[in-house]
């Protein structure tokens, strides 16, 4: 084989896919990493093509090259020029072709085009070639040396070999080998840079906004300034029912449309404001719905548009576009999702200037940018977001996190970073010995611990999601007494860590409210848990209360959810929690906090009573005693009969020979189903056909006692109702004595 020569032509200056999202003063490293990524694809493309011994090349839908083409053999400079001059007019007419194909370059002269995507969704085309049919060199060699005037193509027509069908098709799968493996090299180069181009966004933004002087305004002149994707983006608020003002615009030196208002439903503004969710158009250059522009000279040809809520209500749009991209891809839409979370966040943080300090406004900064950014399900992509902002956030040279992926896996896993080898190894040894010798669910400790080791203190903090324990997060800090805000922000970012350890667990995204709730709970659990130990109390008494009012499940677990979120804000609970049922009865509970006389009102919901009844007994009982309305009355029998039963309650015991008090109760009955001494005599009366009243008058309790022992009865057996109670306990060889 002849000496093997490529050559090498200038890249387009778009080799990436477009324009890139965003301008940075580190434009220079993407640029080491794109002639990085593109060396990488020719030394495949290189190796391919030895392989093969056909030429090889990459090239766009309109037919220009995306890499320098590889040939195993030398080949004119004419050639080639021939060959990209020829490949211009064959690939626009072949692009529409989704599967690889065999073509000929000239008559008989045989390539294939085989056309593949790209992570940033732009379609290219691998082209190689050539080849010839079986017993056709001479043929093709005649018509070429006839009718192909540029000399230079002859030789290439020499060199072509002769395949068979079998060998056409055993090039043609070692060339889409090619295809696919360049593509996977590209994805994760693609994915590589995107996370590193995130997480430097991440850090630059939490900068911007922790920026006392950070408001709405400069955020999107920040935004301007550093996106070559938009050429405008502007904000509108809500001016009046249904009108909406534009506040912010920000296009060059073009502010035309501040002050320009749009109704409900009008245009693509007005009909994102109307369908409350973030939207992206495309290609709109024709679409009437840009008369709103088109008024101020403006002629958008794509556009996206995010509604911003606050406190469960819409308060603007954020909107942006391009004059000049029909098109986004869709990274570029990822970007801008992004970007609309950080708006709504600096949005957030401008309305609570007024009302928090500003430590309370970066704590919060950082907890929405970590939930909007924990959009994967990838736990340990997550943990290393993570460890990189604590180590930010907390100006901390190191930190790790040792956990488990699963919180029933013995398997215990560790990242860190800025640690050495030694120090990693060492470290990772002592977390597992103090805290997973052994298989357990609870956490070994719910505060901030600072400990010391090898002259260095960490701040440690278990990672717990719906009190199952998955690790420990731990940040290295340079004292043993570390500020508080340094503990806060430790704090939020293991208890978001810990609910992106569940996503990941549990295979699918929690939805905001549950994540908010849980982390609310988490937080309480540490700041608050005498509140904490109050609600459980509450929770437990509300839960026996209805069971004995026969209520069903759905309703006692709103009362439960409820009871959570009592000491709460207003506003945060019309924020993230939009139930409006939730909301109706809190709020009706914070009105008989101020009215309990109106206990006897049946506006006020059942709810919301029994929220009340069961919350102020634990932390005032006698105020609960002197109300004198029927459900609190019948609240009060209610923990009376309760107070009865545990005097009751006993552990079962054994007479001789195996047998309970009635003298025909098989050995073990008692202790099998574990029922108390007074809940086998109204079970006994039960099968004796004894109604509820009935047993009440006979053993001298509560009926509302013989309801919460008849509940009892029938978990403790496992089965809903008296009928399958019944029919059990004959299965199990009992009998009742009859009188």
């Amino acid at each position: 084989m002849a000496s093997r020569r490529s050559f090498f032509h200038e890249y387009p200056a778009n080799m990436g896919g477009g324009n890139a999202a965003f301008t940075n003063p580190e434009s220079d490293k993407r640029g080491v990493l794109m002639h990085s990524r593109m060396e990488s694809i020719q030394e495949i493309q290189n190796v391919y093509s030895l392989v093969t011994d056909l030429f090889i090349g990459i090239v766009d839908e309109k037919g220009d090259s995306f890499t320098p083409f590889s040939f195993p053999q030398t080949v004119e400079i004419g050639a080639l020029t021939y060959i990209q001059d020829r490949l211009k007019e064959i690939i626009p007419n072949s692009c529409h072709f989704e599967d690889s194909l065999i073509y000929d370059f000239i008559p008989g002269l045989k390539m294939y085009i085989i056309p593949f995507r790209l992570p940033f969704q732009r379609t290219f085309f691998l082209v190689s070639g050539f080849f010839l049919e079986e017993g056709t060199k001479h043929e093709v060699l005649n018509f070429s040396g006839k009718t192909v005037q540029d000399t230079s193509l002859f030789p290439l027509v020499l060199q072509a070999k002769e395949y068979s069908e079998a060998a056409k098709q055993k090039k043609l799968r070692q060339l889409e080998n090619a295809c696919k493996l360049i593509g996977q090299l590209w994805a994760a180069e693609h994915e590589r840079m995107q996370y590193q181009k995130k997480m430097r966004e991440m850090k630059e933004t939490v900068h911007f906004l922790s920026d006392p002087q950070a408001d709405v305004d400069s955020f999107l002149t920040h935004v301007q300034k550093r996106t070559d994707a938009l050429d405008f983006i502007g904000f509108a608020v809500k001016s009046e029912a249904n009108v909406f003002t534009v506040k912010y615009f920000h296009s060059g030196t073009d502010r035309s449309m501040i002050g320009q208002k749009f109704m409900l439903g009008e245009g693509f503004l007005g009909q994102a404001m109307a369908a409350e969710k973030f939207q992206i158009w495309t290609d709109i250059q024709e679409d009437p719905r840009t008369h709103f522009f088109k008024r101020f000279g403006l002629l958008p040809s794509s556009l996206f548009c995010a509604p911003v809520r606050l406190h469960g209500e819409n308060k603007g749009l954020l909107f942006g576009g391009s004059f000049h991209r029909a098109h986004w891809e869709e990274f570029l839409v990822e970007e801008f999702k992004f970007l609309s979370s950080l708006f709504q966040s600096i949005y957030l943080i401008s309305s609570l200037k007024n009302q928090i300090n500003s430590q309370r406004i970066q704590w919060f900064t950082m907890n929405e940018i970590l939930r909007h950014l924990a959009n994967t399900t990838d736990g340990e992509k997550l943990l290393s977001i993570f460890l990189d902002m604590s180590m930010y956030l907390m100006e901390s040279p190191a930190a790790c996190v040792v956990f488990r992926k699963n919180r029933l896996s013995e398997q215990i896993s560790f990242l860190s970073r800025g640690m050495d080898e030694t120090l990693r190894s060492v470290y990772q040894k002592d977390l597992e010995s103090r805290f997973f010798t052994k298989p357990f669910h609870a956490a070994p400790f719910t505060k901030l611990e600072v400990y010391r080791f090898n002259d260095q203190w960490f701040l440690e903090y278990p990672i717990i999601c719906q009190e199952h324990f998955y690790g420990i997060l731990s940040v290295a800090v340079d004292q043993p007494h570390p500020p508080q805000k340094s503990k806060e922000c430790l704090i939020t970012l293991a208890n978001v860590c810990g609910i992106s350890l569940a996503m990941a667990e549990n295979g699918s995204e929690m939805n905001r409210e549950h994540e908010f709730y849980h982390f609310l709970i988490d937080l309480e659990q540490y700041f608050r848990p005498d509140i904490l130990h109050h609600k459980r109390k509450a929770k437990e008494i509300a839960r026996k209360f209805c069971r004995s009012l026969d209520l069903n499940d759905l309703f006692q677990d709103m009362i439960q959810y409820a009871i959570d979120l009592i000491n709460l804000d207003s506003a945060i609970i019309q924020k993230y929690f939009p139930n409006k049922k939730i909301q109706k009865y809190i709020e009706m509970y914070h009105y008989l906090l101020e009215n309990p006389m109106d206990m006897k009102e049946e506006k006020i919901p059942l709810e919301s009573k029994i929220i009340f009844l069961a919350f102020q007994y634990e932390i005032d009982p006698e105020s609960v005693r002197q109300l004198t309305d029927q459900l609190s009355q019948a609240f009060i029998l209610f923990l009376e009969g309760l107070e009865e039963e545990e005097k009751d309650e006993m552990t079962p015991g054994k007479t001789d020979e195996g047998k309970g008090e009635d003298g025909n109760v098989p050995h073990g009955f008692l202790q099998s189903v574990n029922l108390s001494r007074r809940e086998f005599e109204v079970l006994d009366l039960v099968l004796k056909g004894a109604s509820n009243q009935e047993i009440a008058e006979k053993l001298s309790i509560s009926y509302h006692t013989v309801k919460n022992h008849m509940t009892n009865i029938l978990q403790k057996l496992g089965v809903s109702d008296r009928a399958q109670a019944i029919a059990k306990i004959y299965q199990m060889g009992y009998f009742p004595k009859l009188d």
